[in-house]
């Protein structure tokens, strides 16, 4: 007999975990996965948290809505706030995690959020981590560029 373990929750590590420092991309999405419990998101959010030097994700994280498609000029005004603030204090830079609605793999919403924000990070000088998606069925990380083939 097998069983069907489509059902069941994803197992995510405990929220202890979310505190320690990280050295990789892997490790970092084991922290939003931490962060996140449970998966399942009723509305988009860029979540945005501080690294210190120890390469901890610090918290209390900040939650922006952002219902609608890739916007340049939030991306930027975000950035630019967060770069203040680092300035202003003893973090290396920033890591954000994209929220959804939704089951599907990476969307076009994603990875033009992505882009934008890693556009403005490099414009800005801001430091900023491998950029994370999560929705209802998993935490992934999102690149800010995708190269197409012809």
């Amino acid at each position: 007999m097998t069983t069907d373990n489509s059902a069941r929750p994803a197992s995510f590590p405990p929220i202890e975990t979310a505190g320690l420092p990280f050295h990789t991309a892997a490790e970092l999405g084991d922290r939003w996965r931490a962060l996140m419990g449970p998966l399942g998101f009723s509305e988009r959010l860029v979540w945005v948290g501080f690294v210190d030097r120890a390469r901890a994700l610090l918290r209390p994280l900040v939650q922006l809505e952002v219902p609608g498609p890739p916007d340049p000029d939030l991306a930027e005004g975000l950035v630019h706030l967060l770069s203040e603030i680092c300035g202003r204090h003893d973090v290396t830079g920033s890591a954000m995690l994209l929220t959804r609605p939704g089951v599907d793999g990476i969307a076009p919403w994603d990875r033009g959020w992505s882009r934008l924000l890693h556009g403005a990070s490099e414009r800005f000088g801001l430091t900023m981590e491998p950029m994370f998606r999560a929705n209802a069925a998993d935490v992934v990380e999102v690149p800010p560029s995708v190269t197409r083939r012809c």
